[in-house]
C-alpha cells in the first residue's frame, strides 16, 4: 500500500524499469562486456575468477544504467556463461553464490573512478534537495521534476539513490516550496486578498470563476460584449499578477500548471485548499485567462473586419452590376429624347418641357449617363464608401469596444498608427459621439493625398467623416495584425517576438544555467546549427540530383520533350487488389472490448495520471471508468448520458473525468498505443520504402457539438454546420500526433507542431503533405 505521505513520482511499471538489472540479448552482451584496455588493467587487481567474473558483471551493467545492483551468478547466469567463454576460455567453470560484501564495495569503488562518478552519500542530500527545490518552480509536477532531476543525475555523475530516499527528498522539497510560496503570497495586499476571495465565493449557486472561465462560443454581439466584460473585470488583478507573478520565481510553465487546476476543478474544490494555494491557483488562473480573452477579442476584431471589407467587396460589385444593367436598359431611352428634342412642339412652356423629357428619360439618368458618355467608369470605391457609412451602426458595436479594451501595441517604438488609434480611443473613452470627433491637422498631414479623398462623405467637405476614418484605421490594423506588426503584449497568439524572448543578461550566462540543470549542448549557437543543417541539406541535394542524372534512381523515369528540356515522372508499381478474406474470418468486437483489451495489455491505464500530483488518494483511476469517459467524449454524448446508458455511477464518472481525463492524459494513452503497433512486425510491411518511414499530415474536417470560437462555417466540407479541423500527422494507419486548428487556419503553420511534438518511438524519416 502506497504511503500518502510521500509523493507520487513514477509509476509501478516505471520504477520497476528504472531500478531493474539490466538484462541482456546477444548483441547488447556483445556491446557492454566489451572492455578497452584502462578496463583491462583495472580486471587485473583482481585475483580470482570468482571476483573477476564480479566485477566484468558490474561494470557491464554500470555501464547500461549507471546503477549498481545485488545479485547472485545464479540470477545472472547467462551473463556469466558468456563472460567464462568469452574472457576466461572456460565452459566448464559453475560459479555459485556471490563475492563478499568487502570485495563489492572495492569493485564499485574501482568502477566509480573509471567513470569519475560519484556514489550516493548523505551529505548530497541537501544539494540535491536544493536543487529540487529550483526544479519545482520550473517543473511543478512531480513527474516532470524526477525526469529532470535524472538528467541533472546524469551530468554530474552521481550515482541515483533508492526510490524511497528521493521519495523523502522531494517530499521535504515540496513541503519548503509550499513554505516559500505561502510566504510570499501572504506579502499580497488585502485589496487583492478581497479580490481573489470575491471570484471563487459562491453567490446564488455560481461563482465568478465560473463565469470568468466559460470560453467565448462564437462571434455574435452578446459573446463578445460578456468577453468585453470579463476583461474589463479582470484588468485590474491582471496587472497587478504581471507585477506580482515574478516575484515568485515561476516559470511560464509553473504559472501555466496553477492555472489549469484552477480552470480544470471546480470552485468548491479550490475552497477546501489551504488559502495560500487558493489564491496561488486563481491569481495564475487570472493571469493566464485574461490573454486568452485578448486571444479571442484580437481574433473577433479580426473575423468582424473581413467581413465589413467582404460585405462592402460584394455591396460594390452588386452596385456596379446594378449601374451597368441600368445603362443597357437607359440606353434606348436615351435614344428617343434625342430623336424628340430636334423635333418638340415649340410652344412649350419649361415646366411641360421638363415633364415630357424626364418621361421620356428620368432626370436622375441624365448624370448618369453623362458621365458614361465622357467616358468615366463606376466608382467602385464610392459604392465601398457608401456601405461603410451604411455599416457604421457595426464599427459601434463589434469593433469599438474591442479597440477600448485591448492593449495594442506596435513592434517600433514610434509609429503614425499608434497616435491615430490613440487619437481614437481617447475620443471614444470618454463616452464622446463619432459626431464630435474631429482629426488634428498635424495628424492629417501624415495620411496619404490619395486616401484623404476617400475618408471624407463629399469631395469639397473640409473635414474627414468619423465614420470612414474609424474604418480605415481598422483596416490598417487589420492588415497590421496578419503581418504580425501590430501586436498585444497581453496576449499568447497575438503578442509581440520580442517580448517573448529572454533577457539578454540570461544569454550572457546560458552556459552556467544549462549546466547546472544538465543540458551542457545548449550553448550552442543556434547560426552553428543552422549552418550545420544546410550543408547537409546542400549536400543530399546534389547527392540526388546526381544520382538521378546518372540513372541510378530507377524509380525516376527521365524523358526529352520536344523543345529539348528535360522531363520526369515518378515509376509505381503495380499492385495487386487488396485480398481482405482473412478480415472476412474474424469476428465482430465491440469498441469498448477492444479499448479494455489493449489497455490491459500495454498497461495503457498508468497513463492516466492524476491531475494533481499531491494531497490526493487516488492515485490510480478505474479503468472502466476510463474507458466510459473516453468512449463518451469520443462519442460526443458526454458523461451524464453514459452514466444514464451504463451501470456506472455519474458521480463516479464525472471525479474520473476531471481528475484524470485531460489532453495530457490522453496524449500519453495514445502514444502507448502507438508505440504497441510500432512494435508489431506488420508495421514494418506498410512502409512504402525499404529503409524510409513516410507520414502524412492532412486535416479531417469535422462539424462540433458546442460553440467554440474556433468553430467555423464551410460550406465545402460541413455544409451549414460549425466545425474545425483536426489536423492530424499519420505513418502507417498510426496516428502518431494531432492538433485542432481553425477551418480558417492555414494548415501548413501547424505542420512543424505537429512533426516536433512526436512523442512516440516513430521515428518518421519524411512527411508528404498538401496544402491549399
Amino acid at each position: 500500500m502506497n504511503n500518502l505521505k510521500r509523493p507520487y513520482l513514477l509509476p509501478e511499471a516505471e520504477i520497476a524499469d528504472l531500478y531493474a538489472r539490466p538484462i541482456f540479448n546477444h548483441n547488447e552482451q556483445l556491446l557492454y562486456f566489451e572492455m578497452n584496455q584502462i578496463e583491462l588493467d583495472a580486471l587485473g587487481q583482481f585475483g580470482t575468477i570468482k571476483t573477476k567474473v564480479c566485477f566484468i558483471l558490474q561494470l557491464a551493467y554500470f555501464k547500461a544504467k549507471n546503477q549498481f545492483f545485488t545479485f547472485t551468478f545464479d540470477d545472472v547466469r547467462a551473463d556469466v556463461e558468456y563472460i567464462l567463454t568469452k574472457f576466461f576460455k572456460r565452459t566448464d567453470k559453475i560459479l555459485q553464490g556471490c563475492i563478499t560484501r568487502q570485495r563489492i564495495s572495492q569493485q564499485k569503488q574501482v568502477i566509480l573512478s573509471l567513470f569519475d562518478y560519484q556514489d550516493w552519500s548523505t551529505e548530497q542530500a541537501t544539494l540535491i534537495e536544493a536543487h529540487i527545490c529550483k526544479l519545482l518552480r520550473f517543473y511543478p509536477k512531480g513527474y516532470d521534476t524526477f525526469r529532470q532531476l535524472l538528467v541533472y543525475f546524469d551530468n554530474q555523475k552521481i550515482v541515483i539513490p533508492t526510490y524511497r530516499t528521493l521519495q523523502d527528498l522531494f517530499t521535504r522539497a515540496l513541503a519548503k516550496e509550499n513554505e516559500r510560496l505561502s510566504h510570499l503570497i501572504a506579502l499580497i495586499p488585502q485589496p487583492q486578498q478581497e479580490q481573489l476571495a470575491e471570484l471563487i465565493a459562491r453567490e446564488d449557486g455560481i461563482t465568478k470563476l465560473n463565469t470568468i472561465r466559460c470560453d467565448q462560443k462564437n462571434f455574435t454581439y452578446t459573446s463578445i460584449s460578456a468577453e468585453v466584460d470579463k476583461a474589463l473585470a479582470l484588468v485590474e488583478l491582471y496587472n497587478f499578477a504581471k507585477d506580482f507573478l515574478p516575484s515568485l520565481l515561476l516559470s511560464k510553465n509553473a504559472i501555466r500548471y496553477y492555472a489549469d487546476l484552477a480552470e480544470q476543478y471546480a470552485a468548491s474544490r479550490l475552497r477546501r485548499l489551504s488559502i495560500p494555494h487558493q489564491w496561488l491557483q486563481t491569481l495564475c488562473f487570472v493571469y493566464h485567462r485574461y490573454q486568452q480573452i485578448m486571444d479571442n477579442l484580437i481574433t473577433s476584431f479580426m473575423y468582424h473586419t473581413r467581413l465589413i471589407m467582404d460585405d462592402g467587396k460584394v455591396y460594390a460589385d452588386k452596385a456596379m452590376t446594378e449601374h451597368n444593367s441600368g445603362l443597357a436598359i437607359d440606353f434606348p431611352k436615351l435614344a428617343r429624347f434625342l430623336k424628340w428634342f430636334p423635333k418638340r412642339k415649340p410652344n412649350l412652356s419649361h415646366e411641360e418641357l421638363n415633364q415630357v423629357a424626364y418621361k421620356i428619360l428620368p432626370e436622375e439618368q441624365f448624370c448618369v449617363l453623362a458621365q458614361f458618355l465622357e467616358g468615366n467608369t463606376f466608382d467602385k470605391k464610392a459604392a465601398t464608401r457608401e456601405f461603410y457609412l451604411k455599416s457604421s451602426r457595426l464599427f459601434a458595436l463589434y469593433l469599438r469596444p474591442i479597440l477600448l479594451t485591448v492593449p495594442f501595441g506596435f513592434y517600433k517604438e514610434k509609429s503614425g498608427i499608434m497616435d491615430l488609434l490613440h487619437l481614437m480611443k481617447d475620443h471614444y473613452a470618454r463616452g464622446k459621439s463619432p459626431a464630435t470627433f474631429r482629426v488634428p491637422k498635424d495628424l492629417e498631414d501624415t495620411l496619404s493625398r490619395t486616401v484623404l479623398p476617400c475618408l471624407k462623405k463629399d469631395p469639397s467637405d473640409e473635414q474627414l467623416d468619423p465614420h470612414l476614418f474609424e474604418f480605415f484605421i481598422y483596416q490598417k490594423m487589420y492588415r497590421r495584425l496578419d503581418k504580425g506588426l501590430l501586436c498585444c503584449n497581453e496576449s499568447v497568439s497575438y503578442c509581440d517576438i520580442d517580448h517573448d524572448l529572454v533577457d539578454d543578461r540570461l544569454v550572457d550566462d546560458v552556459e552556467r544555467i544549462a549546466n547546472e540543470f544538465g543540458y551542457p549542448k545548449i550553448p550552442i549557437y543556434c547560426d552553428q546549427r543552422l549552418d550545420e543543417a544546410l550543408t547537409m541539406l546542400d549536400n543530399t541535394w546534389d547527392r540526388t540530383t546526381k544520382r538521378i542524372n546518372l540513372g541510378e534512381n530507377a524509380e525516376f523515369n527521365i524523358k526529352e520533350t520536344k523543345a529539348g528540356e528535360q522531363d520526369w515522372t515518378l515509376g509505381y508499381d503495380s499492385l495487386d487488389s487488396l485480398d481482405d478474406a482473412f478480415f472476412k474470418t474474424l469476428s465482430q468486437i465491440e469498441i469498448p472490448d477492444i479499448v479494455m483489451y489493449i489497455g490491459d495489455r500495454i498497461n495503457m491505464w498508468e497513463s492516466f495520471s492524476h491531475m494533481r500530483t499531491r494531497y490526493n488518494k487516488r492515485k490510480k483511476p478505474m479503468t472502466l471508468a476510463v474507458n466510459a469517459c473516453v468512449l463518451s467524449d469520443a462519442f460526443g454524448i458526454g458523461t451524464e448520458k453514459m452514466a444514464e446508458m451504463s451501470d456506472l455511477n455519474y458521480n463516479l464518472l464525472r471525479s474520473t473525468q476531471e481528475d484524470f481525463i485531460r489532453i495530457e492524459t490522453l496524449c500519453a494513452s495514445n502514444d502507448a498505443v502507438g508505440n504497441l503497433i510500432h512494435s508489431l512486425p506488420i508495421f514494418k510491411l506498410w512502409n512504402l520504402m525499404d529503409d524510409k518511414l513516410l507520414g502524412d499530415a492532412d486535416g479531417q474536417k469535422l462539424s462540433t457539438s458546442e460553440s467554440t470560437i474556433q468553430s467555423r462555417y464551410s460550406k465545402k466540407y460541413l455544409g451549414k454546420s460549425p466545425g474545425l479541423s483536426v489536423y492530424t500527422l499519420v505513418a502507417n494507419f498510426v496516428a502518431v500526433n494531432a492538433k485542432n486548428i481553425g477551418l480558417n487556419e492555414y494548415e501548413g503553420h501547424s505542420l512543424y507542431d505537429v512533426i516536433y511534438g512526436n512523442k512516440t518511438d516513430i521515428n518518421i524519416d519524411m512527411v508528404t503533405v498538401i496544402t491549399l
